[in-house]
């Protein structure tokens, strides 16, 4: 495996960070890894090792305002700006990669934008997967505080109403504590402009899940407490023009790809992938 370090500068003039793992052997397709809110791609090295052991070559960036990319942490004006750099880092892995099927691979708030970008760019995109995506609030939520909460990040969305729990992340302790250790994670609150952000997609995604015509994967743990599963569900029913493939994991957390049972998490996406391009 070789493994890559780079960066890119957007049209508003933040430097991205992104980096790339390519198997040993020539790449038989791509995956477009995409992280989560307040993490980073570095967390997901083990993954991408998986992914290039079986033949793929992994380009992931850091969002604007996470990890090594610039930006006020978790901060965004609007869902556009985070939509734009995914579409820019596509096409500068495209021209990677020339020809080769390309695969989207989102988790919690990357499994949103991954949802983002395929249904505005789903031309060219062999097959989207969707780990605990964030397509739903959580119950914590009630609809007076969501509705308080796009207010406030239209009109300050540099405000930090909310941090997220880590305790929820994964049911191994040494999980949780890398993570509140990491410096490039944000153990902060979340600004309301991320949060607004992500509340206004969840409203308009599901009208256009029948506009999907791709295969589908969704991964996500009955446990979950930082995303809703219902929104997982409703787009499992409601993309009924696309082929979906879902595995619920019975009693895990929310970061599937780190719980104990992760080898075998990773492993239903390696097969999936794998049957995906097997069909084509």
């Amino acid at each position: 495996m070789v493994h890559t370090e780079s960066t890119f500068t957007t049209g508003d003039g933040l430097t991205i960070y992104r980096q790339t793992w390519l198997p040993d052997g020539d790449p038989k397709a791509v995956v477009l890894l995409l992280h989560g809110l307040a993490e980073h791609s570095g967390r997901y090295g083990h993954v991408a090792t998986a992914l290039t052991n079986a033949g793929y070559a992994v380009h992931a960036l850091d969002h604007r305002g996470h990890g090594k990319s610039d930006g006020k942490r978790t901060y965004v004006k609007s869902y556009a700006d985070y939509q734009r750099d995914i579409l820019q880092f596509r096409r500068l892995v495209e021209q990677h990669h020339p020809g080769l099927p390309l695969f989207v691979l989102g988790h919690s708030m990357g499994g949103n934008l991954a949802l983002g970008h395929v249904l505005d760019h789903q031309a060219g995109v062999r097959g989207m997967a969707l780990s605990a995506p964030a397509l739903a609030p959580g119950t914590s939520l009630s609809p007076a505080k969501i509705k308080l909460a796009k207010l406030v990040g239209k009109i300050a969305p540099g405000l930090r109403p909310e941090a997220l729990s880590s305790d929820a992340i994964s049911r191994d302790p040494a999980v949780v504590a890398a993570y509140v250790a990491d410096p490039l994670v944000f153990n902060g609150k979340i600004t309301a402009g991320a949060a607004a952000a992500l509340l206004g997609s969840m409203e308009a995604f599901p009208p256009r899940y029948p506009e999907l015509r791709l295969p589908i994967l969704l991964q996500q743990g009955t446990a979950d407490a930082l995303v809703d599963i219902a929104g997982t569900r409703q787009l499992e029913t409601g993309a009924v023009n696309a082929t979906v493939t879902t595995h619920y994991y019975d009693g895990l957390y929310h970061e599937i790809f780190n719980e104990p049972e992760q080898v075998a998490v990773i492993a239903d996406t390696v097969a999936w992938l794998d049957s995906v391009l097997a069909d084509a």
